[in-house]
């Protein structure tokens, strides 16, 4: 029988069958390499919030008794062009004030959260308490003020660091 259509409707159930397979790896493939993806950016963006909470204070702080260790210190949280302007206002502002004057700083996290971010570069929004202790005759006194900054972290060094630091 010549005109028997069963090896050809086989031949296209056999294809169809193998086309729907492809599609269906190639789906769940592309599926896995975004929730990798997805997982990469909320690893990143935990890491560098925790990065950020821990290196603003230590950016920010300084006792007027151990400046040259602290300001050492605050150079080693950045990264990329901001250790070097930030060096600048230590070197030209903080130092010469906190030695004049007796200047000691402390800054405290009281909240902060990620404002966007991947693997590549994490902006944090920080609020902080510095409290500010001036020892200097006549300059004598506490002051205790709260900002916010939003802070770049990228990575570096094996972790995350401080890019940029904005006041908002």
């Amino acid at each position: 029988m010549s005109g028997d259509p069963t090896p050809d409707k086989g031949r296209r159930t056999a294809v169809m069958a193998g086309v729907a397979v492809l599609a269906a790896l190639a789906i769940a493939v592309f599926c896995g390499v975004q929730a990798q993806r997805a997982d990469a950016g909320a690893d990143a963006r935990t890491e560098a919030l925790a990065a950020a909470e821990k290196r603003v204070p230590d950016l920010l702080s300084y006792d007027a008794a151990t400046l040259d260790e602290d300001l050492r210190r605050a150079r080693s949280q950045t990264t990329g062009d901001f250790t070097s302007d930030y060096g600048r206002i230590l070197d030209d502002v903080v130092a010469p004030q906190a030695k004049a004057r007796g200047i000691s700083t402390r800054a405290v996290v009281g909240a902060a959260g990620v404002v966007r971010g991947d693997g590549d570069e994490v902006v944090v929004l920080l609020f902080l308490t510095q409290t500010t202790t001036t020892e200097a005759a006549g300059d004598n006194g506490t002051s205790v003020a709260g900002s916010r900054v939003e802070v770049t972290m990228v990575p570096a060094d094996g972790g995350w660091k401080i890019g940029s630091l904005e006041p908002v």
